[in-house]
């Protein structure tokens, strides 16, 4: 069972935004983090998960479990989700869910499917030196917005701390122009 904290709610929303995390990466770290709060500074709630996920959890229990995150929400709902979290691809393209993909699993030949088939808007993140979750061919050939990073592993992270910290800045400037637009 996953916990779910929400951040402060602001006066007027724009609807909620869900951050699913990845198997090590909590909401807490950086790019979730500032993906809320580029969500906040455009006047969307934000509830982030947090769970302890099994070895056999797929596509069904992480779209349960971003099901369960929305609840009864009636407004207009968004998604984040860090690698793990992007097993959710399925239920958002089902169900019309706007997306925000970091480090999507875009090997994963249902999350493609699905990113694929989603008739919404959809960003996806990803970095050359992830390789053993992230594939240029694949993230090009799918219908959605892309940003890749040149080098960058599975956090979006590089050898030289200084340039991590500019890939973050790259990575909060996507989302947030992402954001703007839609």
């Amino acid at each position: 069972m996953s916990d779910y904290m929400n951040w402060p709610a602001l006066p007027t929303s724009s609807g909620l935004v869900i951050l699913l995390p990845g198997r090590w990466y909590t909401c807490a770290m950086p790019l979730l983090n500032f993906a809320g709060q580029v969500a906040l500074s455009h006047g969307w709630d934000v509830r982030e998960v947090s769970w302890r996920p099994s070895d056999e959890w797929g596509t069904q229990q992480i779209g349960d479990e971003l099901a369960a995150a929305i609840g009864d929400h009636p407004g207009p709902i968004r998604v984040i989700g860090k690698s793990l979290g992007t097993l959710a691809a399925p239920y958002a393209a089902e169900h019309r869910i706007d997306a925000v993909w970091l480090t999507p699993l875009v090997k994963e030949a249902r999350v493609a499917k699905a990113i694929d088939a989603h008739p919404g808007r959809q960003l996806l993140i990803g970095g050359t030196g992830d390789t053993g979750i992230w594939d240029s061919e694949i993230a090009a050939s799918l219908s959605a917005e892309v940003l890749e990073v040149a080098d960058a592993d599975h956090g979006l992270q590089v050898a030289d701390p200084v340039r991590t910290a500019e890939i973050h800045v790259e990575v909060v400037r996507a989302i947030d122009k992402w954001f703007a637009e839609g």
